[in-house]
């Protein structure tokens, strides 16, 4: 009976012996149990970190690459603008360029213009005082027996008198009438009847000067005295001026006689019929060459032949 109890008590302590090394293993499975599953939970959440970081990321990615089309969308409107410039800088260097040289024309052509003005004025004034010179002689020559108003004794004295009175009228189309009064050619130039030509500028230099309305209709033939030109022109000067205090329009209509007596005729007329009436005072002169008409419209220049 021994026997199989000291069996039985060996085989209880070995199953004893099992069951605390099966207890030891469970505990020790349980532990790495625990551990493993806390590794997982510790893993779990750094890949669920990682997880978070990588779509941040990814934001800040698609962010990043938004700026960066945005930012060459700009840079390709900036190299656009930056040629636009740069095209309009060259433009304007040409325009600079251009501008220069035309200023560099005109201060040559201001410069040149102004040496002939100062050659004009120099020879304005000894016009000047040739002018006042003849008319001294003028009053001299009427003061003598003999000698009637506009009509020389010496026709070389007519000729000079008529000459500075060109050059007289020809000054006041420079400084009154001329659009460039150092280049534009004179029209006493050309001209085949210059005493028509002086009564024109004088009108027209009443236009420019005071506005007159005033316009020259010339139906006469040429005059070859120079003293009857010289009176003619005088005369035409007077009634001009006195034509450009008065209102409205007017035209001075030049006439030869029909009959050939050599008698010259200036009258002035309204230049519209609705227009208000012409009416002069009659200019004082006093010649039997010179008769004055009603209320000074007209003026007849007789012929002292």
């Amino acid at each position: 009976m021994l026997v199989p109890f000291i069996i039985v008590v060996v085989i209880a302590a070995g199953l004893l012996v099992l069951l605390l090394m099966a207890r030891q293993r469970s505990t020790q499975l349980t532990t790495e149990r625990d551990e493993a599953n806390r590794q997982l939970e510790e893993t779990t959440g750094e890949l669920t970190s990682t997880r978070r970081r990588l779509a941040s990321t990814e934001e800040r990615l698609a962010t990043t690459e938004e700026r960066l089309a945005t930012t060459e969308s700009e840079r390709d409107d900036l190299s656009k603008k930056v040629a636009e410039l740069t095209d309009r800088t060259v433009g304007l260097r040409t325009q600079l360029d251009e501008t220069a040289d035309a200023l560099r024309k005109r201060t040559e052509l201001a410069d040149a213009q102004a040496m002939q003005i100062d050659a004009l004025s120099a020879a304005r004034d000894e016009l000047q005082q040739q002018l006042t010179s003849a008319e001294e002689r003028i009053v001299t020559l009427a003061a003598r027996p003999g000698v009637v108003v506009g009509e020389s004794a010496d026709d070389a004295n007519a000729e000079t008198l008529w000459d500075l009175e060109l050059a007289r009228s020809e000054r006041s189309w420079r400084n009154s009438v001329a659009i460039n009064p150092v280049d534009d050619a004179s029209p006493f130039e050309t001209t085949d009847d210059p005493l028509r030509t002086a009564v024109e500028v004088e009108a027209a230099a009443l236009r420019e000067d005071v506005g007159a309305l005033i316009t020259i209709d010339w139906k006469a033939e040429p005059i070859p005295s120079a003293s009857r030109r010289l009176l003619v022109v005088r005369v035409a000067q007077e009634m001009l001026a006195l034509a450009a205090r008065a209102p409205g329009a007017a035209r001075l209509v030049v006439t030869d006689a029909a009959d050939g007596s050599g008698e010259l005729t200036m009258a002035f007329e309204a230049a519209d019929d609705s227009g208000p009436v012409i009416n002069l005072v009659p200019p004082a002169i006093s010649d039997y060459l010179i008769e004055v008409g009603d209320e000074g419209l007209s003026v007849t220049v007789r012929s002292a032949v």
